[in-house]
């Protein structure tokens, strides 16, 4: 009989990031498999930070996800801000009709600073964003979760939490911040028969539009093109030779085996889908 993933239609799922890159792969992903998506991103921009998402790319979320038939409701949203969470999460809540049986919690962003040239607003918008965005948008969707004894959290973390990498401090630090939240919060909510995960990316191969922005974004920092940019991180981080060369969908996949039936006896594990990162 041919593996497939089990208990993923009909299912709601909450995606934060969802109108760019991962996330938008994500949550085509999910819609494909038949749950329906609540697609929250932030649509304005941080300052020095790369370009992030915007309204319009939201709405070619909204448009892919009902292309594949199923329902998306668009929740624009600084998740830095506890306030525009709680009112996020109760829209979702309301669109699903009380129920959110998925959360992925994608959403990052990035920067270039030395330890001694840290800039404090960058440091906090990182910070603010990867960390504590997703402990606020988990305040609000976990007692659902925890009421219903029912629930999936996927959490999206980075290959370098497998190395060291110069410049990147803030959002290192950041990513290994996710990979503790994924065991504490894994061991909280074990009674309530709820699964949290963690997925840990290795470099996404960039792309113009709803494609990866992180590497494209920063490129423009080091002054090189975003395949060389590309390039240059796979190849310092990644097993040596061209098969070590992540696409989006490899990490879209981990993603939705976690989320499935298949991973039901997996909960406070760290998926590392980093081309060998953290093995060298």
């Amino acid at each position: 009989m041919a593996a497939v993933l089990r208990g993923l239609e009909g299912k709601n799922v909450l995606i934060t990031g969802a109108a760019k890159g991962q996330g938008f792969s994500h949550a085509k992903a999910f819609a494909d498999a038949g749950a329906d998506i609540a697609a929250l991103d932030i649509t304005e921009p941080i300052a020095d930070i790369y370009p992030l998402a915007t309204a319009a790319m939201l709405d070619d979320t909204v448009a892919a996800i009902e292309d594949l038939d199923r329902r998306v409701i668009p929740l624009p949203c600084d998740i830095r801000d506890e306030s525009q969470v709680e009112s996020s999460v109760a829209k979702a809540l309301d669109f699903f009709d009380g129920r959110i049986d998925i959360l992925v919690c994608n959403a990052g962003v990035a920067a270039l600073d030395t330890i001694q040239g840290m800039r404090s607003h960058v440091l906090d918008a990182v910070f603010d964003t990867i960390v504590k965005g997703h402990v606020y948008v988990a305040k609000y969707v976990v007692p659902n979760m925890i009421g219903r004894r029912s629930g999936k959290i996927v959490n999206i973390s980075s290959g370098v939490t497998g190395s060291g990498h110069a410049q990147l401090s803030h959002y290192v630090a950041a990513k290994h911040a996710i990979q503790g939240l994924t065991s504490a919060w894994a061991f909280e909510l074990a009674e309530f028969d709820i699964n949290v995960n963690c997925v840990a990316p290795a470099t996404i191969r960039p792309g113009e539009g709803q494609g990866s922005g992180m590497v494209l974004g920063l490129a423009g920092e080091v002054g090189m093109t975003a395949d060389d940019a590309y390039e240059m991180f796979s190849s310092a981080g990644n097993m040596p030779g061209p098969k070590w060369r992540t696409e989006m969908h490899n990490i879209t996949d981990a993603v939705l085996f976690l989320a499935s039936d298949n991973a039901d006896q997996i909960t406070g594990h760290v998926l590392r889908v980093d081309a060998g990162q953290g093995a060298r």
